[in-house]
């Protein structure tokens, strides 16, 4: 029997709904003031938003993240994809523990992360570039496609492999012609987790970044060190429409791909 909620429990959800999005919804409102110190509301304006796109150094940004993350995506679905596929067909020796370093660097706090990768760039003499941002982006994109992914092998119908083995097909036709097919939205709901994880990344990529290689999360970043700037409130705003509508994305396929599997 399904409770209904009391005056306090209706008081608190309100006030922890009003803590985590009241200063979302003010950045997003005063992206469109036309006042420039954010002081008091002075008539909307979509000046803002056309200084933004107009700044050339911004530009930039957005084109150097579309890359790293565009590239560090497809390759975090690709490796976490297969080794998903590996954990499934297969067992070894030392599966759990190597099942185990997968989400290492998703646990790692970020400062470590890149402070760790910047000394192994340093040791092997690679130069800082869009490279090694999408190097380091992998390391920790890879294993969110790995785990969605695994979660829809975990549902998977093993029956449906052994009928295409009895039907001649080699395992790598089983592979590309039933598994894959069957992972495709959750492939495509965890490469878009990760090009979110991705565009959103500051603090790795502070390390390994070329200079440059300012991505849009960076030069939000920087910019920020100047004070609080109109056309900040306008960048933030549509970073946030991308992340929310990627997000809306993600779920609805992970739902899909939750239903196939059943």
């Amino acid at each position: 029997m399904k409770r209904k909620l009391g005056p306090a429990s209706v008081f608190y959800v309100l006030l922890f709904l009003i803590l985590l999005y009241a200063p979302i919804v003010m950045m997003v409102a005063y992206s469109f003031n036309n006042s420039e110190l954010d002081m008091g509301w002075s008539g909307f304006t979509l000046r803002w938003y056309r200084e933004l796109f107009a700044a050339e150094d911004a530009k930039k940004a957005v084109i150097n993240s579309i890359i790293v993350s565009g590239c560090s995506t497809v390759l975090s679905v690709i490796l976490g994809a297969f080794a998903a596929i590996g954990f499934h067909k297969f067992d070894f020796k030392g599966k759990d523990l190597l099942d185990s370093f997968f989400y290492i660097p998703t646990i790692v706090p970020a400062m470590l992360l890149g402070v760790s990768l910047l000394s192994l760039f340093d040791i092997l003499h690679i130069s800082l570039s869009k490279v090694t941002i999408i190097i380091s982006h992998v390391t920790f994109c890879m294993p969110i496609c790995f785990n969605n992914i695994r979660v829809a092998l975990n549902g998977f119908d093993r029956s449906i492999e052994e009928a295409a083995q009895d039907l001649g097909c080699t395992q790598l036709q089983v592979i590309t012609k039933v598994l894959l097919p069957n992972l495709v939205p959750a492939m495509l709901s965890g490469g878009l987790l990760a090009f979110t994880f991705s565009l959103e990344d500051v603090l790795t990529t502070f390390f390994v970044a070329g200079p440059k290689d300012t991505t849009l999360s960076m030069y939000i970043f920087g910019q920020m060190k100047a004070g609080m700037k109109p056309t900040i409130n306008a960048l933030s705003t549509l970073l946030i429409v991308v992340t929310v509508t990627l997000g809306i994305i993600m779920q609805i396929l992970q739902n899909r791909s939750i239903a196939k599997s059943k």
